[in-house]
């Protein structure tokens, strides 16, 4: 056997022996979603629930929404569907998403019963945006859920008292009025209003779906203008529908 023989043979006895450990020791996958705590603000996800529980066939079948009665919701008009953190200026399919972080687990029970009023999606609905956005703040979920339940208080406390006192849940509402009405003793909330129309399925008015809170890293409103966000998304002349609940 030739010199260069004997070395090509050397190589590919090499390769060989290093294939089953490279196959026993696969490199890391990279996840695209990005680092837990790489973010540049919060948007508070509020819906409202006869929206919800409206607009979609599958959604009318969840327990939440055979459970939700006219009572509930004049006291409750906004319920959490997230708390997501995001980067200015960066379109939905490229915002943070499913990064490392701690593993969801049981919450401290007077969370979860809180969680029950303002999230009732139940433990599904909060394993998944914990998975899919709450690992990404950097929060554990415990800190991370009890915002959740302090925000959708004073969401309540605040956006919800302004729906109520003028009249707006089961009827339509001026996107304009809402803000006004909350901006009266808030300015600064109420610029971190963004309010979210969807049409309902055979036509007709659109539905005020949800109305969502731009809010810095420690929480506090920040205005929908400075991170690219106009107030109202969807509703056509600056009005939709707050319907009350159907059965």
């Amino acid at each position: 056997m030739t010199w260069l023989g004997r070395v090509l043979v050397a190589w590919a006895l090499l390769l060989s022996a290093l294939a089953p450990a490279q196959a026993r020791h696969p490199r890391p996958v990279e996840r695209p979603g990005g680092e837990a705590g790489d973010f540049d603000y919060y948007l508070l996800s509020l819906s409202i629930a006869p929206s919800f529980c409206t607009l979609s066939g599958a959604t009318q079948a969840k327990q939440e929404c055979r459970s939700l009665t006219q009572a509930a919701f004049q006291q409750t008009p906004l319920t959490v569907h997230g708390l997501w953190p995001n980067h200015v200026r960066v379109s939905v399919n490229r915002q943070p998403h499913d990064c490392r972080g701690a593993a969801f687990g049981p919450l401290p029970e007077e969370v979860e019963a809180s969680l029950q009023r303002f999230m009732p999606g139940g433990p599904g609905l909060q394993r998944h945006e914990w998975q899919k956005h709450g690992a990404c703040s950097g929060l554990s979920p415990e800190a991370y859920f009890t915002e959740i339940v302090r925000l959708a208080m004073f969401a309540n406390d605040s956006i919800g008292a302004v729906m109520r006192r003028q009249g707006m849940l089961g009827h339509s509402m001026m996107i304009a009025d809402l803000l006004d009405g909350v901006g009266a003793s808030d300015p600064a909330l109420a610029s971190a209003i963004v309010v979210d129309c969807r049409q309902p399925r055979g036509g007709g008015e659109g539905l005020v779906d949800e109305v969502r809170i731009v809010l810095s890293k420690d929480f506090q409103p920040v205005s929908a203008d400075s991170v690219g966000l106009g107030q109202n998304s969807g509703c056509a002349g600056g009005r939709g529908l707050v319907p009350d609940v159907v059965r």
